[in-house]
């Protein structure tokens, strides 16, 4: 099987390819700088410019994985607001674009979206979503929103299946190391602690990645470890996790966070109690079911 991925040189991208590659798919990877990426991959996975026109090499694709789109951890100007949305709809239609050139007649896309979709302008979480629920009303949440929405471009190909991942917070040990030194130091830290934190573990967006490939399935899927976890019971396990005497959390009262940081306060007040329900139904099981577990295991 051929696979093509927009995205794929990033943290989460490299790890998706690498795995995919290690099974035996053939594998390309879109990406506007070649160059720069050479060494990046194995010799087996295929760097392919955004300009290619080579459908003899590229036709017999059937499976895209679109993880690009400006970085939403910068500070919120208008212009980067525009850059954030903009990059993820014009992404897919490049991506659609570079089908068409290509005699690329794609079986399955796997979109990366967020849970942010969630989101509340009053960050008051009284109950909790799933794949099914109303869709929220912030910057992140019309992200998201048009994000998923720009991929109807692709429905021209016939009995296409198109899955939107919306992922969580993706673990990583150099953010949780940065979170521990605030931690240990006693500094408040920005959230709610009676919020939920949507933590999830990257080998299982790259294990559902390869079940969404080996199974018929489309649609949404909350990609969030199965154990809620509140904004509290996070911060104390990573305390616990390093094995640190200190025992309590401070937090910023909510108004001093959106006073503080603005707009981007729903990065930190993100709380619905957000389940998994269609990813666990789709027969995927998580590698990582509990915080403690993802945290004892995280590799960079």
């Amino acid at each position: 099987m051929n696979i093509l991925v927009a995205g794929g040189t990033g943290f989460i991208g490299k790890k998706i390819v690498k795995s995919l590659a290690n099974e035996g798919y053939k594998v390309f990877v879109l990406t506007r700088d070649i160059i720069n990426h050479q060494n990046t991959f194995t010799k087996d996975i295929q760097l392919i410019d955004w300009s290619s026109k080579n459908p003899s090499k590229l036709k017999e694709i059937s499976v895209l994985i679109k993880l690009n789109g400006e970085k939403v951890d910068q500070l919120w100007t208008k212009s980067a607001k525009d850059k954030i949305i903009n990059s993820r709809i014009d992404s897919s239609k490049m991506l659609f674009d570079f089908c068409l050139h290509n005699e690329i007649v794609p079986e399955k896309l796997i979109n990366a979206s967020a849970v942010g979709i969630y989101a509340l302008n009053s960050a008051q979480y009284n109950s909790s979503v799933d794949e099914n629920s109303q869709k929220g009303d912030t910057f992140l949440s019309k992200v998201c929103i048009e994000n998923e929405q720009s991929t109807k471009f692709f429905n021209v190909f016939e009995n296409i299946e198109i899955i939107q991942l919306r992922i969580g917070v993706v673990l990583r040990k150099k953010i949780i190391s940065l979170l521990s030194i605030n931690l240990f130091l006693s500094i408040p830290i920005p959230g709610n602690k009676s919020s939920y934190f949507p933590w999830v573990h990257v080998d299982d967006i790259v294990g559902f990645i390869h079940h969404s490939i080996n199974n018929n399935i489309e649609g949404v899927f909350n990609l969030v470890g199965p154990e809620l976890t509140s904004h509290k019971i996070f911060f104390k396990t990573i305390l616990k996790n390093k094995k640190s005497v200190i025992s309590w959390v401070i937090f910023l009262p909510n108004f001093l966070t959106k006073l503080i940081f603005g707009d981007m306060s729903e990065m930190f007040l993100f709380g619905p109690k957000t389940k998994p329900n269609r990813t666990l139904e789709s027969g995927y099981k998580f590698k990582y079911t509990t915080l403690s577990d993802a945290l004892s295991n995280l590799s960079e």
